[in-house]
This record gives structure tokens, C-alpha cells and sequence, in this order.
């Protein structure tokens, strides 16, 4: 049994099998809805529902309000259709978004570093891959298994993608990736689908902050280095936390992509400190509350740990003004 996701007012529609959730539905057809989590953290797949039903699930409480709730708005990371249904769907322009496609990739070069590898991926030359700063790809496994990492790279370097993947004890895309017998090295094919997500720098030169924990820093450095090449000049400021030092893999780079904007500052946190730290310690988010105690016109991006980005959204909404759509995030959920 399937039904039918119509989407008002274009009339645009897919279909979703039954107990499929609504945003997986959507991208295995080539629909980039707005989404970034896929967890029901985020809260960027709100959408109204304005016909039929559907059963909302685990984790939807998390950012979607009882009174929202009420007035019809679900998560479509989380919800099932029970019936044809038709969905307003804030912000969606599909025809102003990159469009998704499945191809090919062979692996280029990894370079394996504390407990993180950079996977270069070179793409086929034609036609050229088009993404935004901040989205990420799907990798195709076999039993239809995903993974979804971030592009690391620039949209003004098409010919290749660069992904941060962090060792995951377990992990199967960490046990292709990692150890003697790895079976994604040099040449391997791997195929992938995307550009996928909406967690995109937004027009208008809003001062911004750019919060990133672990390998959060992959998108982080995509929309830092398209900022650099489009001579953006708004006030920027990157916090950037780990538990330790060498978890901060690109710290150095990081740094000197920071220099490349006139009107950027950056600050790197440890939360474990090691000894003969002299940075900044504790929880960015404690960090950026403190320095911006009025956020009211500013936008934040955050990508990395659940924790960090439920942490961060509540205190500096609730603490600093923070404007709750101004808040953009891109949620790593751990997968196995």
C-alpha cells in the first residue's frame, strides 16, 4: 500500500509506502524538502498539515510545540502518512534548490588523521554536481543501508567532494572506511545521491555565528570558504568544540580560513581540557551566550551533536533573544 504526499499550492506530488516516514519518502524520489536533522531535533521539516493523516513519531516533541501540534504542524522526518494527504511546506522552492541526483563517485584519496578521515571523491566530469555550501550527500551501501556525511569543500570545486568521517567503533560505514582490511580506498566506486539538506547560509549579510562540535566542522568549512570567495563581509564569529585538542583535526586551517574574512573571530573550546591548554573551556554554547548576551540580530548555524544543538537552541533563544527562526542547524545523529 502507498499513499499520496500532494504539496500545496504547486500541486507537486510523491508517494510514501506504508510506515515510511515522510521526508525518506521524499528523498528517495529527488525531492529535497527542507529537512537537516532527520531526528526530530532541528525542527526544519515543519510543515502544516492541510489534508488527511498521519501518525507523528517518536522524538517529534522535541521541536514541535503542543500548541503547534494543535494547529496542525508536523515533522515530516518523523511523521507517516495514514492516509493521501497534502502538506504546506514553509520555505520549499524545489526549483530553486540543486537538483538531486544518483551517480557514481570513485574515491580519489584518504587521509587518516586522529580519529578522523577525509574521503576525497572524484566526481564524473559531466554533467557537473551543483550543490550549496552546508548540504551533504547520501552514500548508497549495499541492503539499501545510507550514510549521510556533509561536503566539506566549496560548490566552486564541483569536480570532487570532501567528506569528514569519524571512526566509529562498530560503525559500518567505519569498518569499510577504517582498519587494514578497509574496502573503500583508492579507486573504489561508491555510489551516491544528493545534494540533500536546507542547512544553507541565508541571504541578507545577517551578522552570523557558526557553532560546530567534532566533524560538525565539515559544513562549517564549506560555507566559511564560500564566504571567503564571495568577499563576504558581514561579522562572523566560528566556535568550534571538541573534548580535546587533537579532536580539533583541522584547528590550524580553521584558523586561516577565519583570517580570509575581514570582520571574523574565532574561538576554539575544549571541554576536556588538555594540560597546557591555554584556549577556552567548557560548552560553546556557554561560550557564545556569553559573548553575545543580545543575539536578537543575529543568525546562528550550528552542526554537530544532538546535545549541543538542543543545548544551544534553548539557552540562547531562551537566554539571548535569539530570533527562533534564526536558528539553523544540522543535527549529527550517530548511526551504527
Amino acid at each position: 500500500m502507498s499513499y499520496t504526499i500532494t504539496l500545496a499550492p504547486d500541486n507537486a506530488a510523491f508517494t510514501a509506502e506504508a510506515g515510511e516516514p515522510i521526508l525518506n519518502a521524499a528523498k528517495r524520489q529527488g525531492l529535497n524538502l527542507p529537512h537537516s536533522c532527520q531526528s526530530g531535533i532541528c525542527g526544519q521539516c515543519k510543515a502544516e498539515l492541510a489534508g488527511g493523516e498521519v501518525a507523528q513519531g517518536a522524538h517529534a516533541e522535541l521541536a514541535l510545540s503542543a500548541e503547534e501540534a494543535a494547529q496542525g504542524k508536523i515533522l515530516m522526518c518523523c511523521a507517516v502518512p495514514q492516509s493521501d494527504i497534502v502538506l504546506k511546506v514553509p520555505g520549499y522552492n524545489g526549483a530553486a534548490m540543486p537538483p538531486v541526483k544518483t551517480f557514481p563517485a570513485r574515491v580519489a584519496s584518504v587521509v587518516y588523521g586522529h580519529d578522523v578521515a577525509v574521503l576525497t571523491l572524484a566526481l564524473p566530469k559531466a554533467p557537473p554536481f551543483a550543490f550549496l555550501a552546508g548540504q551533504y550527500i547520501d552514500i548508497l551501501l549495499k541492503n539499501g543501508q545510507v550514510r549521510s556525511y556533509s561536503i566539506a569543500n566549496s560548490p566552486a570545486q564541483p569536480e570532487s567532494l570532501e567528506l569528514h568521517i569519524r571512526k566509529r567503533e562498530g560503525g559500518l560505514f567505519s569498518g569499510m572506511l577504517f582498519g587494514e582490511d578497509a574496502l573503500v580506498k583508492e579507486k573504489a566506486i561508491l555510489r551516491v545521491r544528493g545534494p540533500l539538506g536546507t542547512f544553507t547560509l541565508q541571504e541578507g549579510g545577517k551578522p552570523a555565528i557558526l557553532m560546530a562540535t567534532g566533524t560538525g566542522f565539515a559544513p562549517i568549512r564549506s560555507i566559511l570558504q564560500q564566504m571567503a570567495e564571495n568577499g563576504d563581509t558581514r561579522a562572523v564569529h566560528l566556535y568550534w568544540g571538541a573534548r580535546h585538542e587533537a579532536d580539533l583535526y583541522r584547528l590550524q586551517e580553521a584558523a586561516d580560513l577565519v583570517a580570509q574574512l575581514p570582520n571574523a573571530r574565532f574561538t576554539p573550546v575544549l571541554s576536556r581540557a588538555d594540560a597546557g591548554w591555554q584556549g577556552a573551556t567548557g560548552y560553546i554554547q556557554a561560550h557564545v551566550a556569553a559573548d553575545y548576551p543580545d543575539l536578537s540580530g543575529y543568525e546562528v548555524y550550528a552542526c554537530g551533536s544532538l546535545a549541543m544543538i538542543e543545548g544551544a537552541r534553548q539557552q540562547l533563544v531562551a537566554q539571548c533573544g535569539l530570533p527562533a527562526g534564526a536558528f539553523f542547524s544540522d543535527a549529527f545523529s550517530p548511526a551504527v
